[in-house]
């Protein structure tokens, strides 16, 4: 005989099933991860928007809202995983990679497509933002991963130069020791 409360706990779970649409996702953490012998510094630069780049500081970032793991590479020398949105949003340049929609990497591969994008963030509030993006050609490797707290990605990244669509040039070769942030919103 099926009592009372497993009746009630069954109808709560077909509640709780029926409210959530099958394609939303579960809010994760990266799965906590060492590997690797890399020891690469943030070195290295290339051309964004036909402007010299030069990369002083890198960040890796998951976003737990969002399940996705993002490489920021920085002209400012000095960002945190709470100054990361500020930091990203003031003038200048800023490279970011997407690197995957899955909590986990192959450490000593190359990532399979890389996803680039190269933002300008202008002065003047009334210019919107610029983004030339680059879907394909990009080559991403980690040497270390540590998703522990404080940890520390070290890694290589190239993009070749060439000129964009809107008639400016791109590229980037360099190596990165990025901080691991683990991003609850």
């Amino acid at each position: 005989m099926i009592g009372v409360r497993a009746v009630g706990v069954a109808a709560l779970l077909l509640t709780v099933f029926a409210a959530v649409p099958a394609n939303a996702r579960i809010d994760g953490a990266f799965p906590r991860v060492r590997a690797g012998i890399g020891n690469e510094p943030n070195a290295g630069g290339g051309v964004v928007a036909g402007s010299a780049y030069v990369t002083h500081a890198s960040v890796i970032a998951w976003s737990r809202r969002v399940n996705s793991l993002t490489l920021y590479l920085l002209e400012r020398r000095s960002v945190s995983c709470a100054t990361l949105r500020r930091v990203a949003a003031k003038p200048g340049h800023l490279i970011q990679v997407h690197v995957t929609s899955q909590p986990r990497v192959r450490v000593g591969q190359p990532v399979a497509d890389p996803q680039v994008a190269f933002i300008t963030v202008f002065r003047n509030p009334k210019i919107p933002t610029k983004i030339a993006g680059l879907r394909e050609g990009a080559r991403l490797t980690f040497t270390r991963v540590n998703s522990y707290p404080g940890g520390t990605w070290h890694g290589s990244f190239q993009v070749p130069q060439r000129t964009y669509g809107d008639g400016k040039v791109y590229g980037y070769n360099g190596t990165f020791a990025a901080k691991w942030c683990d991003l609850r919103r």
